[in-house]
């Protein structure tokens, strides 16, 4: 009877930690690969949207992702942010981007549309912290441009941040 005892603990024990080895693992290639620490989804260079959090830098899939982190960090207080200019790739501080929301192209969820057709009828995702996309804008004539050709309305830093505390 000891003996089937002990075999057994030994047993869970090699299976918690060959479980916590995977995990482990696995928590280490998410971060490698670039996943979006608040939604897991894949932070692209075009969109990716860095911030602050206690002292340490996070990339988000994209800007509203990021504001909606530093919406709810501090009690709505945002701390300092970086989004990525759609047109150059380039690192702007979030205060002095331009922002288109909605239009036509969805960074985030390209491939995974909010409404799709299924054997049973239609399915309506109701929620996505990622909608509408908010793309990001060295200047207001770029964002103006781009609205031209893809829609949405351009907005500042303060009227991104007051779209997403909204949501």
């Amino acid at each position: 009877m000891k003996t089937s005892e002990i075999i057994v603990t030994l047993v869970a024990l090699i299976a918690i930690g060959v479980t916590s080895f995977f995990a482990y693992r696995y928590e280490q290639q998410r971060e490698m690969a670039g996943m979006c620490p608040f939604c897991d989804r894949m932070v692209h260079s075009v969109t990716a949207y860095r911030l602050m959090i206690d002292g340490h830098e996070m990339a988000a899939c994209c800007p509203r992702c990021g504001m909606h982190a530093q919406v709810n960090q501090e009690k709505g207080k945002p701390g300092k942010a970086w989004a990525t200019d759609v047109n150059t790739g380039e690192s702007v501080a979030a205060e002095s981007a331009t922002y288109v929301e909605g239009g036509e192209i969805q960074y985030c969820t390209h491939g995974n549309q909010p409404v799709t057709h299924e054997p049973n009828g239609v399915s309506v995702r109701e929620y996505d912290r990622c909608l509408p996309t908010l793309a990001a804008f060295k200047t207001p004539q770029e964002a103006e441009v781009y609205q031209q050709q893809h829609g949405g309305r351009v907005l500042s830093y303060t009227e991104a941040l007051d779209s997403v505390r909204k949501q």
